[in-house]
């Protein structure tokens, strides 16, 4: 019975049927190359969105990174301006502004005049002035 498996061979079908018409070679045809375009699109799609996922993760990496050097510029220039503003601070302060004085042999002086750069006005000159509010006004907006 075993040496009968091996006699028998089944006869296959070739794979164009003499019986088959044109018409069903082209449909035959058609609903291969649309399974093979369906196949094709159902992997692009997921290789697209992955690709797409990547991207947008590479991204992000890399403005994270961005930050973290940004945050470090940003701490050394804070660190920074706290050491030039404690300089500044002990740069002017009175004990040594006084001490740089009086090695450029400056002393106090012995008599303090205040000089006026603007002239008084005379008491009766108040009525003018609310006229020269008015003219300078009707200078502004072009009146003549």
């Amino acid at each position: 019975m075993g040496a009968a498996a091996y006699a028998y061979k089944p006869q296959l079908r070739p794979g164009i049927d003499a019986h088959e018409t044109d018409s069903r070679r082209r449909r035959r045809r058609r609903t291969k190359i649309a399974g093979s375009a369906r196949r094709l699109v159902l992997c692009i799609i997921p290789l697209a969105l992955l690709l797409l996922y990547v991207g947008l993760m590479a991204g992000l990496t890399a403005q994270t990174y961005r930050l973290a050097a940004d945050q470090r510029v940003h701490a050394t220039l804070i660190e920074r301006n706290n050491a030039l503003r404690s300089r500044v601070a002990q740069l002017e302060s009175v004990g040594r502004l006084e001490a740089v004085a009086r090695q450029l042999h400056m002393t106090d002086p012995n008599k303090v005049a205040f000089i006026s750069t603007r002239p008084h006005a005379a008491p009766g000159a108040r009525p003018f002035l609310v006229f020269a509010r008015i003219v300078a006004v009707t200078r502004l907006f072009g009146v003549r």
